[in-house]
């Protein structure tokens, strides 16, 4: 995903409004990350956190979202979008009742692992036999 292709699926209206959510710091890999969020939890007012830079990334700390496979699915979610988007989505601890997600924009399919993310049909193969 890129913010051309994200834009290009927009209303002029829609663009806009999602431009107020832009922290100045952003660049546009990291708004990219926020816009992902958004996608994911169905607007920015359902993530529960800030979004902070962390390197070329982003994080928020959260308290409030489920993530399952199912019921709540927003964990199959992510991992599909994440494969799409070419994002590395991580959920980690935070502190009592408390989540960590970060997200990295990585641009390529292929190459080294700190700069590839691969696409759902590659990860699907590697793990459809387990």
């Amino acid at each position: 995903m890129t913010l051309d292709k994200f834009y290009s699926t927009e209303s002029k209206e829609d663009i806009e409004w999602f431009k107020e959510y832009r922290a100045d710091w952003m660049t546009d890999d990291q708004w990219l990350c926020h816009l992902f969020l958004s996608q994911l939890f169905c607007g920015f007012h359902h993530i529960t956190g800030k979004p902070k830079a962390i390197g070329s990334g982003i994080v928020i700390n959260s308290r409030e979202h489920r993530l399952a496979t199912f019921d709540f699915d927003y964990l199959t979610k992510a991992v599909i979008m994440a494969h799409n988007w070419g994002v590395r989505f991580s959920v980690e601890g935070g502190g009592p009742g408390m989540i960590k997600i970060l997200l990295f924009k990585r641009s390529v399919r292929d190459g080294s692992m700190s700069d590839r993310h691969p696409a759902m049909s590659e990860a699907v193969e590697k793990y459809k036999d387990k």
